[in-house]
């Protein structure tokens, strides 16, 4: 007899947790299906006490798509915690297993820029489809560490027929260290992100499954092709704070070892909550998969045979030069969403 799914939804527009999976056996054709329709439907689902351990969550990640990987940063000699090279390491625990702690400026940085608006890896050539983040070990229930969601297809649909037209073919250039000046400007003052290989992605793009369209307008958006960095910021900054209005947001709680929570990068962006008690105290070991977009636009604008990734640390990342994009300085123009 075949498992029947149950979706719960968590919010009006988007995020159901998914009931009825049995994780002892292997995930059947007909289970994900289910989830796979469930996911183009809601764009987060949220799975409680699954069980899993890290080789049983990869094969489940990798039913819905091809993986990435860390093996571009055991290259270039990053120490990784964890031994799958497909499983991303987004805990508050550093590769020597130690708790990170504010005596650690460098851990700190690079960590708050996860706590504004993206979808995950977007600074990358080939952009990110689903991630799946495991809570392998959760701090005590009280003491913070939720992840929020944002709704960006009920985002975009909600804009001003001007601004839909505004937006239309614009082109953003992502910058992984443009997101990490942005939340520790004081640490990354003397780092300028246009020294840095940038993604180039449309500003709305199509959902692959269903066709509804989405703002891609994430906190990795440097500049848009066209337009200086002033000019760029007067129009993102705007759309995010729309973005992020409480109707679109959903907030997660992490409630048990085990819950897994699985999102569509092509459909929501998310950030992590540093709120609690929980940081510089306790464990919150994090274990994340996360897929290549499988759709047509996953490449962007830019070139499929010349990779980008970024995520290594500016010291060591060669410093490849590119095409100078932005226009002169302008008078940023007041934005209507």
């Amino acid at each position: 007899m075949s498992q029947k799914l149950e979706f719960i939804p968590q919010h009006e527009t988007f995020v159901a947790e998914c009931r009825g999976i049995d994780w002892s056996k292997p995930i059947t054709k007909e289970i994900k299906d289910e989830v796979q329709k469930g996911i183009d439907k809601y764009g987060v689902l949220i799975f409680r006490d699954t069980g899993l351990d890290d080789k049983r969550h990869i094969a489940f990640a990798a039913l819905f798509g091809e993986l990435d990987d860390m093996s571009p940063h055991v290259k270039v000699g990053r120490k990784l915690r964890l031994p799958d090279v497909e499983m991303f390491d987004v805990s508050n625990i550093d590769p020597d297993d130690n708790l990170i702690t504010t005596s650690d400026p460098a851990r700190i940085a690079m960590m708050k820029g996860n706590a504004l608006w993206h979808s995950d890896l977007a600074f990358n050539s080939r952009r990110s489809g689903y991630s799946i983040l495991r809570g392998h070990q959760l701090p005590p229930k009280g003491t913070g560490g939720e992840t929020e969601f944002l709704d960006a297809r009920q985002a975009y649909d909600d804009l001003s027929d001007e601004m839909k037209k505004r937006l239309d073919g614009l082109v953003g250039n992502n910058s992984m260290w443009h997101n990490r000046k942005l939340a520790a400007p004081d640490y990354y003052k003397e780092l300028e992100p246009l020294d840095y290989p940038m993604s180039k992605h449309k500003l709305v793009t199509n959902h692959p499954a269903t066709g509804r369209k989405m703002l891609f307008t994430t906190s990795y958006v440097h500049h848009i092709d066209g337009m200086s960095f002033e000019e760029s910021q007067a129009l993102v900054q705007p759309l995010l704070e729309h973005a992020g209005q409480p109707k679109y947001v959903c907030r997660v709680e992490w409630l048990n070892d085990g819950d897994m929570i699985m999102w569509d990068n092509t459909a929501v962006m998310h950030r992590a909550i540093y709120e609690g008690s929980y940081f510089g105290k306790y464990r919150r070991d994090m274990r994340r998969t996360t897929s290549f977009d499988m759709g047509p636009e996953a490449y962007g604008l830019n070139d499929p045979n010349k990779i980008v990734r970024q995520g290594l640390n500016p010291v060591q990342t060669d410093k490849i030069a590119e095409p100078d994009t932005r226009a002169p300085d302008t008078q940023a123009p007041a934005i209507k969403v």
